[in-house]
Order: structure tokens, then sequence, then C-alpha cells
């Protein structure tokens, strides 16, 4: 099992940018509502994960042949249960759709999944406006110049030092209601992230 796709329960993507990666996915799960998308979208995931607090009862009778895992632990969220599925699956590229847009809270929980996973595996967000990546402590990416790219620290982050764009960061820090570096913008087509500590999340827009 190497690629796996999320679908979570956030705004949905176009159908055309999910068809795009289901479509080199090994494995398709759906955290919980996200099971209401599919049904939409007409595609059959190989698994529902979640408390199923949010997935419509006329879905799972869509999907009644699907597998399902019903998970109560209120200490993960339905992501972090897709997450933990397809780890345990050794899956080596994870890419999640879903997970942003709706309810901030939301939103900002599962940007903590992402970072809280990405040691584990190779883990992406992706949604109509761009991608979001986990930096860890030191990430290169191959970026068209003019392409915007905002660095949000999800906790204390210190010592960052970025190559390749407009307005780069020379060990300096970054940390919510403090300072931030949104809108950036790629002068070179290389640009090079590295941290110290803490997590920080690079979200890339589509150029």
């Amino acid at each position: 099992m190497k690629r796996t796709l999320i679908l979570a329960n956030g705004k949905p993507p176009s159908k055309q940018l999910f068809q795009k990666f289901l479509a080199s996915a090994d494995w398709f799960v759906c955290a919980d509502g996200g099971a209401n998308t599919a049904a939409r979208f007409g595609v059959i995931p190989d698994l529902i994960i979640g408390d199923f607090d949010s997935v419509r009862k006329e879905t799972l009778h869509v999907f009644r042949k699907v597998a399902l895992q019903k998970a109560k632990d209120q200490n993960s969220t339905d992501l972090e249960k897709a997450l933990t599925a397809a780890i345990r699956k050794k899956c080596t590229e994870i890419v999640v759709m879903g997970a942003t847009g709706g309810r901030l809270d939301h939103a900002i929980g599962n940007l903590s999944a992402l970072a809280k996973f990405s040691s584990k595996t190779t883990i992406k967000f992706i949604d109509d406006t761009g991608e979001f990546i986990p930096v860890g402590r030191a990430v290169e990416i191959t970026l068209p110049v003019g392409t915007s790219i905002s660095l949000l620290p999800l906790s204390r982050c210190t010592g960052i030092i970025t190559t390749g764009l407009k307005w780069n960061l020379k060990n300096e820090s970054l940390q919510l209601g403090i300072r931030e570096s949104t809108s950036n913008s790629v002068i070179s087509s290389h640009v090079n992230i590295k941290v110290r500590s803490g997590n920080l999340i690079a979200f890339i827009m589509n150029h």
C-alpha cells in the first residue's frame, strides 16, 4: 500500500481536483462525513471511519457494502482516526482533501493533525486554493517563480532560514499572535526552508 487519499468533512474539493488525486491512490478512505461528498461524487471508498456523527443515513445506505470502522475515541478526531488507519497499512504517501474550509475550529485542528502525523509518513493537505505541507526541520521545494507561499507556525518556531523567497527569513522566529509570514513570493525555482524548533506549515497557493 503506497498512496492513500483521505476525504475529510471540511469544504469539499472540486470534483475535478478530487478525481485527479483519486486516480493515483491505492486506497481511498472517508473520514466520517467525508463519505457524504464521496456519495455525491459517485465514488465508492474502501473504508469509512469515524464516530459516525456526521455521515448521513442515506450515505451509509448507499455504501452499505463498504467497510465501516466505528471509533468513538474522543481523544482523536475523525481525520486522526483515518490517518492512523493509513499509517497502520504502512502507506508511504497520504493526501488529505476536505480538511480545510468549513468550520474554522475543525480546520485548525486538522492542521494540527498534519503536523502531529508528519513524522510518521509523507502527508499533505490539498484544496482548490493550494496545498499545505509540514516543513519538519527542513524541506526543499521546486516551485514556479511568482508562486505565493505562506509560513504558518502552529507553535513557536525558531531558527527559521529560507532561500528562494522575496522576503527571506534569516535565523528568525514566527509565532501566531506575534509574527507570521503570509503571502511571500517565490523568486527562485528552488525554495529551501529550515527550522530549528517548532511546528511550521507551508501553504503553497496554486499558481
